[in-house]
C-alpha cells in the first residue's frame, strides 16, 4: 500500500512538473512582433468595456485605477475614456477637497497626510503617497523607511505576487516629485526592474499581477525587456465582453466555472472581468498603440513613459 501511495505521489509531481515545463516554455517562447492592427482592436474592446460598464465602475473609488484611466485618456486623447474620467473626477476630488488621493490628479495639491488616520491602509499605500506629496514627516516613518530598500519585498512580503510592481510604482512617484537622491533611486528602478522581469519569467499565470509587471516595466521606461509573447498573453487573455479579470482559466468544468490560477494560487472559479485587471490592460494597451510603425517590437521599444 506504501509504495501505491509512494507511486501515485510520484506520478502526480511528476506531471505538475511536465505542466509547469510546458507553460514555462510558452510564456517565454520567442514571437518576432506585435501586431499593431490586434493592439488598437484590443484597446477598442476595452473602452467598450469601460462604456458598457459606466455604472458598475464609477463605484469604484479606487484611485490608483482611475489614474491609469486618466494616464489612458491622455495618451489616446479617447473622448470616452475622458468622459469617464470626469464623470469620477467629479464624484469623488471635485467636491472632496479632504480627499487623500487628490495628489494622484492635482499634481503637487497640498495634502497634509498628518491630518489622515491612515492606519488601515496597506503599506505601499503610504509609500504612495509619500512619493506623491515628498512629505518630511512621513519620511521619518519606519515603513517608509523600509520601502525605499530593495530588499523590502524579499524581507517583509516574501509571498505577496504584486509588492515589487507597488513599490516601484511608489519609486517613480517619488522620481517624478524628485523626493530623493535623483542616482540612487534609478539605480533602485532598475533593481526593481530586474526582479519583476524575474518574475515574469517564472510566474506563468496570466492573472491581473501579470498585467502590472508588464505595466511597470512599459511606464518606467524598459519596455526593451518585455517579451514579444507576454503582450500576447495578455492579449490572449482578454475575455470576449472586451475586459480582463483577476483568474486565467485552463479546464472549464461546466456551470460557467473553470479551474484555473489566481494571485495566490489555483482555485474553482467562474471567471468574470473587473476594473482592477481591465485599467491596467486599457493602459497597457494605450501604451503600446502609442508606439509608432505598423507592427510593434518590444525589444526595440525603449522610448520613457511620458509620464514619467
Amino acid at each position: 500500500m506504501t509504495k501505491k501511495i509512494l507511486l501515485v505521489f510520484t506520478v502526480f509531481i511528476f506531471a505538475l512538473c511536465l505542466t509547469y515545463a510546458a507553460l514555462y516554455l510558452k510564456n517565454n517562447r520567442a514571437l518576432e512582433f506585435i501586431d499593431k492592427l490586434a493592439v488598437s482592436e484590443s484597446l477598442e474592446q476595452s473602452i467598450q468595456w469601460l462604456v458598457n460598464n459606466e455604472e458598475k465602475i464609477l463605484d469604484d473609488n479606487n484611485g490608483m485605477l482611475w489614474w491609469m484611466l486618466k494616464r489612458s485618456a491622455e495618451i489616446t486623447r479617447d473622448y470616452r475614456i475622458l468622459k469617464l474620467y470626469k464623470a469620477y473626477k467629479a464624484k469623488y476630488i471635485d467636491g472632496n477637497p479632504n480627499n487623500v488621493w487628490r495628489a494622484l490628479f492635482i499634481p503637487y495639491s497640498n495634502i497634509n497626510l498628518n491630518r489622515y488616520d491612515l492606519r488601515a491602509f496597506p503599506d505601499y499605500n503610504l509609500y504612495f503617497l509619500y512619493g506623491l506629496t515628498c512629505n518630511k514627516d512621513y519620511a521619518k516613518r519606519e515603513i517608509i523607511q523600509k520601502q525605499m530598500r530593495t530588499d523590502f519585498c524579499p524581507t517583509e512580503h516574501p509571498i505577496s505576487p504584486a509588492c515589487v510592481t507597488h513599490q516601484l510604482m511608489g519609486l517613480q512617484f517619488r522620481i517624478m516629485r524628485q523626493c530623493g537622491n535623483k542616482d540612487a533611486m534609478l539605480s533602485q528602478s532598475r533593481e526593481l526592474q530586474d526582479m519583476i522581469f524575474k518574475q515574469l519569467q517564472w510566474d506563468i499565470r496570466v492573472v491581473d499581477v501579470y498585467l502590472q509587471r508588464v505595466l511597470m516595466l512599459i511606464d518606467t521606461g524598459a519596455s526593451e525587456r518585455v517579451k514579444n509573447q507576454w503582450v500576447q498573453n495578455i492579449l490572449n487573455q482578454q475575455s470576449a465582453d472586451g475586459g480582463w479579470g483577476p483568474y486565467q482559466s485552463l479546464i472549464e468544468i461546466g456551470g460557467d466555472k473553470a479551474i484555473g490560477f489566481y494571485g495566490k494560487g489555483i482555485k474553482i472559479v467562474k471567471p468574470k472581468t473587473n476594473l482592477h485587471a481591465t485599467a491596467q490592460g486599457v493602459l497597457i494597451m494605450s501604451l503600446l498603440a502609442s508606439m509608432e510603425g505598423e507592427v510593434i517590437d518590444m525589444a526595440d521599444s525603449k522610448g520613457r513613459s511620458k509620464h514619467f
